[in-house]
């Protein structure tokens, strides 16, 4: 296999595979949507955070796969979590954060309501400050699998696969994913402190500060990496009805608790062997 670094993460892919191609697609994306690039269009797009903004083609149909998440996790996984997550410490490149700093106090999360998409024409009836990566990521390995036309693509653990993969899990597990893909959204990987307390990315839009769910790592199976990841997201900031919710969802989950044990969904248990349940 062969990789290169793009945001923020390792993006893998079989030998002979067309780095640069990938490559260019993943550093494209990064320069337009994230929020540690001073010329990014999210940025340019975040100055102005209320009223109407004209955005590029490719920012808007991102968008709109951000309210699609919105709408179909009750508002859970959203893009109007932007400003709650810069107060709650996340304001710069992770390496770049400072390991503790004043204490955070919540910010409220807008509903995803407060923003209309016509085409390219964005319209934001409050103050919203966005954040898409919640989407950006999932979409990005998919696009780059349909850009391969065969074979995997991985991004920070995040799969897209036409062809069966050993994966690892959470825990040091793996499973053979046949095809589709395969997200894992954790609260472990990134953290910092802020007063003393551990602050982490995933914003419950309840409260507008990190997700005190019982969930340190939550893995899902879906036919697409933007869908697995998206639920994964969810399932997390669900908490005990997380398991239930995927289920519902004929979506497959794997919770691992901050203790590290380990509860699937009936839909796990359904789609992997018992020997590999865990």
């Amino acid at each position: 296999m062969n990789g290169f670094r793009s945001m923020g993460c390792a993006v893998l892919l079989p030998d002979g595979a067309p780095l640069d191609e990938v490559q260019a697609l993943f550093d494209d994306r990064d320069r337009r949507f994230s929020r540690f690039h001073d010329s990014s269009e999210l940025n340019r797009v975040n100055a102005y955070p209320r009223g109407l903004t004209l955005l590029s083609e490719e920012f808007a149909s991102v968008l709109s796969l951000a309210l699609d998440a919105a709408r179909a996790t009750g508002g859970l996984v959203t893009p109007a979590a932007g400003g709650a997550l810069i107060a709650a410490g996340y304001d710069r490149d992770f390496p770049r954060l400072p390991l503790d700093g004043v204490a955070v106090e919540p910010v409220r999360v807008p509903s995803f309501r407060a923003i209309a998409l016509r085409g390219r024409a964005l319209l934001r009836t409050e103050p919203v400050i966005l954040d898409l990566n919640g989407v950006v990521k999932g979409l990005t390995v998919d696009d780059a699998l349909e850009l391969l036309g065969h074979g995997w693509v991985s991004a920070g653990g995040d799969v897209a696969t036409t062809v069966p993969l050993v994966v690892g899990l959470p825990g040091g597990d793996a499973i053979t994913l046949e095809r589709g893909g395969l997200a894992t959204s954790s609260v472990a990987r990134r953290t910092w402190r802020r007063g003393g307390i551990p602050q982490h990315h995933l914003i419950d839009p309840a409260t507008g500060l990190p997700s005190t769910s019982p969930w340190r790592d939550v893995t899902v199976a879906a036919q697409s990496c933007y869908t697995a990841d998206v639920a994964a997201k969810a399932a997390l900031l669900l908490g005990p009805a997380g398991p239930s919710w995927l289920d519902r969802r004929r979506l497959a989950g794997r919770f691992v608790d901050h203790a590290g044990r380990v509860t699937v969904s009936e839909r796990w248990l359904q789609a992997v062997p018992a020997a590999q349940a865990a």
